[in-house]
């Protein structure tokens, strides 16, 4: 059972830097190795933050955060996003392929990435969500942090839960990109394994392999 203390809601545009910090500290001994080929500048963190509040403000992305009520600290967070249109009655509706391939397009990197590398993986994750989901619509949960001071809280679970929440009520599929080490967490949600990809920062100067899981949860009515 999560802590009763946690609760979730939409981050705020102006706490983008808090959200962006739980991000940094989440990724520094993983994701960091592919987004950043030296620590990030401050100037580098601010700007994933302003990106992040602009997400917010002008792209209806749904960021969320998880705060300890018995603190105030925001401990966890998420990024999810509907992938399509929708009717005006409110059903959900596909997107052209030129759209989805241009939603798929990839950021550019950071001022401290190693733009082999960090085209390398969005290309690869890029070519197997469009494999994967085509031009259907679904939510995509990007990104699911909690602080490592803050694990096994059940944050990321009230995170996970809350778009598929989001998915059910639209009758829609959800996909994700997990982890070796989360997987087990999005299968309690009724994500199914796709396809097993990875990267072998090896070839990059670096010393590992950095596998992932793509995963997809189907649409309610597909479910047993």
């Amino acid at each position: 059972m999560p802590d009763p203390t946690l609760s979730v809601s939409l981050l705020l545009p102006e706490e983008a830097p808090l959200y962006q910090a739980v991000r940094h500290e989440t990724f520094r001994p993983t994701i960091n190795k592919i987004l950043y080929a030296r620590e990030p500048s401050q100037k580098t963190l601010d700007s994933v933050a302003a990106k992040t509040s602009d997400e917010i403000r002008t792209k209806g992305v749904l960021y969320l955060k998880c705060v300890d009520s018995a603190t105030g600290a925001v401990v966890a967070g998420a990024k999810w996003r509907y992938m399509g249109h929708l009717s005006p009655s409110g059903a959900p509706l596909p997107r052209t392929l030129d759209e989805v391939k241009k939603e798929l397009e990839l950021p550019p990197p950071y001022e401290e990435s190693d733009p082999a590398v960090f085209n390398a993986i969005f290309g690869l994750f890029a070519q197997n969500k469009l494999e994967t989901m085509g031009t259907r619509p679904y939510y995509v949960l990007d990104t699911l942090v909690t602080h490592p001071e803050h694990h096994r809280r059940g944050a990321g679970g009230l995170l996970v839960k809350w778009g598929c929440d989001r998915a059910d009520e639209l009758g829609v599929e959800a996909f994700l990109e997990a982890s070796l080490m989360g997987e087990p967490l999005y299968r309690r949600f009724g994500f199914v394994p796709v396809k097993e990809v990875g990267i072998d920062l090896r070839k990059f100067g670096g010393d590992e392999e950095m596998r992932f899981i793509l995963m997809r949860r189907p649409a309610k009515g597909e479910r047993a």
